[in-house]
């Protein structure tokens, strides 16, 4: 799907701040994540990447070889390199994802590239993050898909497990209205 810069904008916008509504959108998409230790750690990490990954995508020439990493966190650019331990949860979640998935680590110009606006790689647009209502300590990722309930989404999988996700489930598409009713975190 095409993410146009200004769209971009409005996702970098809701990582700092509850969207208003979800008006004229009638569903999202919902990724249920169980953090392995503080629900609050994750989410800021989260929080964090999606922050920067969001600013270098309005601003970065996704056409020069290598996109700039020195906006990102250093431990999520860490974690992408297979062989680096510098981040004792990032390195837990990359092994974590190894073992759901199969796959190894995102190498970060790849993971990044998933964020040019102008390649239709990315099937979601964040909409927000929020704690379970049933006071778990899971965390919920909001996505918009446009409706759309299959969708390419293992660079979220990816963000989610390094930024210490114990598990992450598959995405369900929800009334926007449950979004709605759960707190921001």
């Amino acid at each position: 799907m095409l993410h146009e810069v200004e769209g971009v904008e409005q996702e970098r916008a809701r990582v700092s701040e509850r969207p208003d509504s979800a008006a004229g959108i009638p569903v999202l998409t919902c990724v249920e994540v169980a953090p392995s230790g503080d629900p609050q750690v994750c989410s800021d990490r989260l929080r964090d990447v999606l922050a920067a990954v969001f600013g270098l995508a309005v601003r970065a020439d996704f056409d020069e070889d290598e996109i700039p990493v020195d906006t990102l966190p250093g431990w999520f650019v860490d974690v992408c390199d297979a062989s680096a331990t510098t981040d004792a949860l990032a390195v837990e979640g990359r092994e974590k994802y190894r073992e759901r998935t199969g796959a190894g680590p995102w190498k970060v110009q790849d993971w990044l590239s998933r964020f040019d606006p102008e390649l239709e790689a990315r099937g979601w647009a964040f909409w927000d993050l929020t704690r379970s209502p049933d006071d778990s300590g899971r965390l919920r990722i909001w996505l918009d898909t446009w409706g759309e309930p299959f969708f390419s989404w293992e660079d979220v999988r990816w963000l989610a497990h390094v930024c210490g996700a114990d598990s992450v489930a598959d995405p369900v598409v929800a009334r926007s209205e449950q979004w709605a009713g759960e707190r921001s975190v």
